[in-house]
């Protein structure tokens, strides 16, 4: 087996035949069921839920390209996403699945490896946790929070998969554990000490059940305590739940519980149950659900819904089911409006932790899968009045309901939320509720096309991608001949005034006149919109052969379109001296664009 900690001295060359030895069609193929379409292969997206095929699989490039979340990449990219692992990971599965030996040069394992600047942070959270889960599992000040955690239908099992572990209560035995092998700065750093005023340093968490959090790479980047018994110092007055307070590895507005753990299954299912505490991802893991998260006991933020959204598109949600989870329940909506949300309502005010105590693990598991709602019924019952018998309640109900139900997409669940408010109000049937859903539909229609006709009109009828399509186009045109043909690279290199007016095109323009080519290697070292840019070069379908002055004429259209972009820039600056009344550098800005069209006629 190889030691990944090494792959990045593996051979570009060794990787590329890696890459040459599979056929992209072949490994898709065996997870997604692909159907020949003209030249290409044509199967439902793996990566965001779909039911009209817009995946489609390349097979002369060796690529992949999705038309509906726009996802595109090589073999090794697949891989990496569809089972969450890192680039030389998949390298390593391809490599195996045709039978190549990985060899690493022995000479390169003495060079010294660039460490993360926080390295020293994440070492010392792994060195807690181990700590606190040794505590628990092997001390005898352990036993009787393992005891108390069988009782909660905890196993072994369960506290290995979650590396829960046990804070002792005396005030610095992790201190003293740590003290010897990490400095000072990192310790006070860490979180996981408090300086008291006699300069001594004490643990920051003490007789607590201790729940490591992970950012996505796995790594241990924080903890949440949990009070399992009263202390005679505290005299009840301890909080529940104690977490870590932010470090530069840790902000708690953007890590999610289990989140590195349910990743597979939430990049398979295209769907994660969001709840509100830890032991209630443990009890959905206990009912055969492991693709639950939650935030560190605060309200979802933008940035958790923003981290969610790069593995699905779908959540659902599992709050809490008292006054205060359901409330909750609301604000996150409001929060997740651009992702496809169900709602799974807890029975008799419990969580889930505590539904599965009363129950069994069989019945959450059919709670959190057969009894989801959509987040339009939730609200229907969230927001039904106590009193449906007043006629003003009644009215100010339907009125809030209406805006939300005519943004529903189907049809078909609209007639259906209508028939529920009709069923709940004595004073209302259904054509009065479908008739003020319309008239809701019909204002909202008509704010929309007022914010429109205020906007430019280039706006209104062209998606960005169009806007800026001429100029794109061109320099994809441009950088996929560099590609193709060495000597046109080689031409362009000699230029030193040359550059790409698009940032991803400059960045891969610049690789391939360093390196003659871009790898898959190159590529997974850049963002997400630079290998799109290259996707999109490799799309373009040009003739095989250049033809007599085709670069001139798309370097022309490239130059008119840049020249067009600099005018709208000076016009913007004419009316913005004009507006402030400096007349001498609206002239002067109003010649440069006078100039600027002549050059372009």
């Amino acid at each position: 087996m190889v030691n990944w900690r090494y792959c990045r001295v593996i051979d570009k060359e060794i990787i590329s035949d890696i890459k040459n030895s599979v056929n992209i069609v072949e490994v898709i193929g065996e997870v997604v069921a692909l159907t020949k379409a003209g030249r290409n292969f044509l199967g439902l997206c793996p990566f965001h839920g779909e039911k009209t095929p817009s995946f489609n699989v390349v097979e002369d490039k060796q690529f992949y390209h999705c038309f509906g979340c726009g996802k595109s990449g090589d073999v090794f990219k697949f891989i990496e996403e569809y089972r969450g692992v890192s680039f030389m990971e998949a390298v390593q599965i391809i490599a195996e699945r045709s039978g190549i030996q990985l060899a690493v040069d022995k000479n390169d394992l003495s060079q010294p490896k660039r460490q993360h600047p926080y390295q020293a942070l994440y070492d010392i959270h792994t060195e807690a946790a181990k700590f606190y889960h040794a505590v628990l599992m092997t001390t005898k000040m352990g036993e009787e929070a393992r005891t108390y955690l069988y009782k909660r239908g905890l196993t072994d099992e369960i506290i290995k998969h979650f590396q829960i572990g046990l804070a002792p209560s005396e005030g610095n035995y992790l201190y003293q554990s740590m003290v010897e092998k990490f400095d000072e700065a990192t310790i006070m750093n860490s979180g996981l000490f408090n300086l008291a005023e006699s300069n001594l340093v004490y643990d920051a968490f003490q007789n607590r059940i201790m729940f490591p959090l992970a950012n996505d790479n796995g790594q241990v980047v924080a903890f949440s305590g949990r009070i399992w018994k009263e202390s005679p110092q505290t005299d009840g007055h301890q909080a529940k739940y104690k977490n870590s307070r932010s470090t530069a590895i840790f902000n708690k507005s953007y890590e999610l519980y289990h989140l590195d753990k349910a990743k597979p299954t939430i990049k398979k299912s295209h769907e994660v149950y969001l709840m509100e505490g830890f032991m209630d991802v443990i009890a959905a893991y206990r009912a055969g659900i492991e693709n639950a998260v939650a935030s560190m006991g605060t309200a979802l933020t933008l940035e958790h819904v923003q981290h969610l959204s790069k593995y699905c598109k779908k959540v659902i949600l599992s709050y809490d089911g008292d006054k205060a989870g359901q409330a909750a329940t609301v604000k996150a909506l409001d929060e997740l409006k651009d992702l496809s949300v169900e709602i799974v309502s807890i029975p008799d005010q419990m969580d889930p932790d505590e539904f599965v105590q009363k129950n069994s693990p069989e019945e959450l598991q059919y709670l959190l899968t057969k009894t989801r709602i959509s987040d339009v019924e939730f609200l229907i019952r969230y927001l039904k009045p106590e009193n449906t018998e007043n006629l003003q309640a009644q009215i100010e109900f339907v009125e809030k309901m209406a805006p939300i139900i005519a943004q529903t997409s189907s049809i078909t669940a609209q007639n259906s939320y209508i028939y529920m408010l009709a069923d709940l109000l004595p004073d209302f049937d259904y054509q009065q509720v479908e008739q003020t859903v319309n008239n809701s539909r019909l204002s909202s229609r008509q704010s929309q096309q007022e914010q429109v006709y205020q906007q430019p009109h280039f706006q209104t009828n062209l998606p960005l991608s169009k806007q800026v399509s001429r100029l794109v186009k061109a320099e994809n045109h441009l950088l996929n001949r560099m590609i193709e043909y060495p000597i046109v690279l080689n031409d362009y290199r000699l230029r030193e005034d040359f550059q790409f007016a698009t940032p991803e095109l400059q960045i891969l323009y610049q690789i391939l006149c360093e390196n003659g080519e871009v790898t898959s290697q190159d590529l997974s070292e850049q963002s997400d919109g630079v290998q799109q840019a290259w996707y999109r070069i490799l799309e373009e379908d040009l003739p095989s052969e250049i033809a007599d002055n085709e670069l001139a004429e798309v370097e022309s259209i490239r130059d008119k379109e840049l020249l067009r972009k600099e005018n709208q820039i000076i016009g913007k600056r004419v009316r913005e001296a004009s507006h402030n009344g400096d007349v001498d550098t609206a002239i002067e800005e109003l010649e440069r664009l006078i100039a600027q069209k002549r050059r372009m006629e």
